[in-house]
Order: C-alpha cells, then sequence, then structure tokens
C-alpha cells in the first residue's frame, strides 16, 4: 500500500472521529437544529422561535417561549464531494457517493404554571456523516481501495430555565452525547500499525454541560449569551483483527452571543456569534485546526394568520488551512457559506408545518502535496456542496 493512501485512511479514520456534521457545521459542529432554527441560518441565540433551537442554543431563553410545546424535526442532507489531486500538471478529480443522511430533531419545553421555572428536553443529532468513494486507479490518493465512513452522533439535553423577574432568565443542561460510527479501513500509521476492518463498534458516550443568560428588554431588544463546555468523550475502542485499537477524541468549546429585535410588526430579525474552540480541543489540536468564529444572521416574517416566511444567512471560518490540507486529506469540513429558506404554515389551532431548504454553496481548499512521493508544484484539494431538506411540526399547548 502506497505512503499517499495509508495517509488518505488515516486522514479518513480522524474525520469520522471528529466530524458532527459534514456539510452544514462550523468546522464538526452543527449551524442549526431543526426546520426553524435551520431556515434561520443558526441564529437562535436570542430569538427563540421553537422549542428545538431554543434547547440547543440558549437553556435560558425556553422561558421566553411563547407556549409550551413539542417540536419535531427531520433533515436529509445530501452532500457532494469531490478529492483531486494535481500531479504533473494534470488534474485527476474523484466524486463520492455519499448518499441522504438523516438528522432527527426532538424538542419539549413546559412552563410550570405559577412557578417562574420551564424545564424541556432536547434530543437531536448535532452529527452525521457518511461518505463513499471508489476506487479510482487515476487518483493516486484513491488508487488502492474504495473508502466507506458513516457516523452519527445525538445528544440528549435535560434542561431547566428561571425567570428572574421580567426581563432576565438563566437557563442550565447537562448534556448526554453519544456517537456510532462505521468506517472501512481503519488506520494505518498513529491509530494501529497497519490497515485493518475496523466497522464494528459499541456507541461511545460523552458529556458536558451548557449554560445561558437572556435578557428581554421592555424597547423590543432581546439578547442571549451560553457556554457550551467540550464534550469529554470515553476512549473510544474498537475490535480489530489485530486486536483492540482505542483513540481519544472530544468535542469543542463553543462561546455564543446573539442579539433580537421584535420591534416591527410581523418581523423577528436575529444574528448571532460563536467561537469554536478547536485548537484547545483533545483530538483536533494534533491535526493543525484553528479556533474559528462563525457568524448567523435571519429573519422571520408573519405573512398571515396561517403562514410565516424565514431566511438566514450562515459565515464560517475555515479551521483547517492551506498548510494543513493533506494532514486532514479526507476533511472536508470546509463550508464557509449557507443560505437557507424556510416557511411556516398553521395547519390547525396549536399546530405548525415547518419546512427548510439550506444550500452550501462550493467551497473547496487546496493545499501542497508532500515531496516525496509528489514532485513540488503538485497539489491536493477538496472540494464540497450539499443541499438538505428540513421538515417538521410544532405542537403548542
Amino acid at each position: 500500500m502506497s505512503i499517499l493512501s495509508s495517509l488518505w485512511r488515516f486522514g479518513l479514520f480522524l474525520l469520522v472521529m471528529a466530524t458532527s456534521s459534514l456539510a452544514h457545521g462550523q468546522g464538526i459542529a452543527v449551524t442549526g437544529v431543526g426546520p426553524v432554527n435551520r431556515s434561520m441560518g443558526g441564529a437562535g441565540t436570542a430569538a427563540p422561535l421553537d422549542a428545538i433551537g431554543a434547547l440547543h442554543w440558549n437553556p435560558a431563553s425556553i422561558s421566553y417561549l411563547e407556549q409550551s410545546e413539542v417540536s419535531f424535526g427531520m433533515e436529509g442532507l445530501l452532500a457532494d464531494i469531490e478529492l483531486s489531486s494535481t500531479v504533473g500538471g494534470t488534474t485527476n478529480t474523484t466524486n463520492g457517493e455519499a448518499g441522504v443522511a438523516i438528522i432527527p430533531a426532538v424538542g419539549w419545553v413546559d412552563h410550570l404554571e405559577g412557578t417562574p421555572l420551564t424545564i424541556g428536553m432536547g434530543v437531536y443529532g448535532i452529527g452525521g456523516f457518511r461518505n463513499n468513494m471508489p476506487t479510482d486507479a487515476s487518483n493516486p490518493l484513491l488508487a488502492s481501495s474504495p473508502v466507506f465512513a458513516d457516523a452519527e452522533i445525538m445528544q440528549i439535553a435535560p434542561t431547566m430555565s428561571m425567570r428572574l423577574g421580567e426581563c432576565w432568565s438563566v437557563g442550565v443542561s447537562p448534556t448526554i452525547t453519544a456517537a456510532r460510527m462505521q468506517f472501512d479501513p481503519l488506520g494505518p500509521s498513529a491509530i494501529t500499525p497497519s490497515s485493518t476492518a475496523g466497522s464494528g463498534n459499541r456507541v461511545h458516550w460523552g458529556g458536558g454541560i451548557q449554560g445561558g443568560v437572556y435578557y428581554a428588554s421592555p424597547n423590543c431588544w432581546r439578547a442571549g449569551f451560553t457556554v457550551k463546555s467540550p464534550q469529554w468523550f470515553e476512549q473510544f475502542r474498537f475490535f480489530t483483527p489485530s486486536g483492540v485499537v482505542k483513540f481519544d477524541l472530544d468535542y469543542p468549546l463553543i462561546l455564543s452571543t446573539g442579539l433580537a429585535y421584535y420591534g416591527f410588526e410581523r418581523w423577528v430579525f436575529a444574528a448571532d456569534a460563536r467561537y469554536f474552540d478547536y485548537a484547545n480541543t483533545q483530538g483536533f489540536s494534533d491535526l493543525g485546526w484553528q479556533s474559528v468564529f462563525a457568524g448567523a444572521i435571519g429573519a422571520q416574517y408573519q405573512l398571515s394568520d396561517l403562514w410565516k416566511l424565514r431566511a438566514g444567512y450562515n459565515f464560517n471560518q475555515n479551521p483547517i488551512g492551506s498548510e494543513d490540507v493533506f494532514t486532514n486529506i479526507a476533511s472536508p469540513l470546509i463550508q464557509t457559506h449557507n443560505i437557507a429558506l424556510g416557511a411556516g404554515c398553521l395547519l390547525t389551532d396549536g399546530v405548525e408545518l415547518n419546512l427548510a431548504y439550506v444550500y452550501l454553496v462550493d467551497s473547496s481548499v487546496s493545499g501542497a502535496a508532500p515531496s516525496p512521493p509528489f514532485g513540488a508544484n503538485d497539489t491536493i484539494s477538496h472540494r464540497i456542496s450539499a443541499h438538505s431538506m428540513v421538515m417538521g411540526v410544532q405542537i403548542r399547548y
């Protein structure tokens, strides 16, 4: 097996362990959850429009949902991934066939009557990754065999929020995270000395905590701030023909702040800013990932008693620099721009159907190929775009 092929598989293995959302992530972190929050570009720290988005981005904001509710959502994500190598001035590109990844989301929020407390529970996919690259004799990175990888990362977030007077609330949520993944082959290099089958494994668990504060001013402005601790995972273990393979990897610290404006009749405007601490997260620092900032903006318009329209935009810095492209050769987590549209339709009293479409604009990253075995002017590159359709239902009571 060639050095390039070995490093490619090692990079893919690390990606599968680390990835949370292939096409719609800020690095590995999702830009939004559920159809309402996704259609707002992920802006939700100060704009609690549904239970799912409020639970995920700011546990304190659930106190300001208009009613108790249960929300359900399901996302289908189709990514278009290309891996290219340019050798001696000739470029060879391989297209993957990842298929559609399914990402579920459920949120429940209940205002405890006669108390300042609101409780809730979120269960949602914060990760969904699938890659399926064929053998390609013309591409040195895939010359030996096909590569398959699949990962699902779910989070459970029991939540409590307390109103502090008319304008303030605070919230806290312990988080439990589960990861299941399959890939073939596993290794080689730092994980295991030789390439081996590694598809079989159990669900691995991690945990952390998030806390938030929310302010609703009398003059229609709202603000929020949230700290999501790292998700500290147990050591990942895989049984292979050569023995047990182990490795350590965590999910990064995330800081979010947001503003929202409710002052115009029928309108809600929201904006978020976030920081992702990859540089100090176990596993990602070894891959050369940089800590990054991201921003999201979104708007909702009440078109009529039955219809709401939404639009959003999300911008992300790329955590992978050109100097680390080869180290992260299988990591198409390089998206920069996401554009979202959505609508809500009141089906009956208290029941609303929500739809969203999200487009990941073509993103690519290129870097120098290692020499040897590549030449001094040879390069490698990744390109990704994706489409997502999200559908869900809000039931208010």
